[in-house]
């Protein structure tokens, strides 16, 4: 009876460990499901603060979530302008982000930050508000690899201007 009733507990027992170890393997070539979703929410809701020196030699802090961050820095133009010094502390601030986000990221995830452009009835999808590639934070997937994406939209400005935050996440290149 001690033996049948031990027998039965080292059989479950070896069941239930084997059953663990099937459904905890990962099978090969395939990439495990990289959670973009909970990236673009991280991305949301997690806050950071920005130092950056001004034009006048003093620091400035900016206290927000990252969507924000991304979303003000964005908005800085790129060119050169004749306001060049009123633009230099404006382009260390995106600097300053871009590297704070970048930090938080992993090698296989970007984010792509687009602005509106002048509103025009365009007739596209979005409401006549055509957009542009402001700015990238992170590297580019590789041509084969599989790409997952989640979109993140922040108000700015008055009205229904949003800058809409494009987080992907990549799996490993399959040949």
């Amino acid at each position: 009876m001690t033996s049948t009733v031990l027998d039965v507990g080292l059989f479950l027992l070896c069941v239930s460990a084997s059953v663990g170890t099937v459904t905890g393997v990962v099978p090969i070539g395939t990439d495990p499901d990289p959670h973009v979703d909970d990236l673009a929410d991280r991305i949301a809701t997690e806050t950071a603060t920005i130092s950056y020196d001004t034009d006048a030699g003093h620091e400035r802090r900016h206290h927000a979530t990252l969507a924000e961050h991304l979303a003000l820095a964005a908005i800085v133009p790129e060119s050169e302008s004749e306001d060049e010094i009123e633009r230099r502390s404006e382009r260390t601030y995106r600097d300053e982000v871009s590297a704070a986000v970048e930090r938080r990221l992993d090698p296989r995830t970007a984010v792509t930050v687009r602005v509106p452009s002048a509103a025009e009835d365009s007739g596209s999808e979005d409401g006549g508000i055509d957009r542009r590639t402001a700015m990238a934070v992170g590297g580019e997937p590789p041509s084969t690899a599989r790409v997952w994406t989640a979109v993140v939209d922040v108000p700015i400005g008055e009205g229904n201007a949003t800058t809409r935050l494009v987080v992907r996440r990549w799996g490993r290149a399959s040949v």
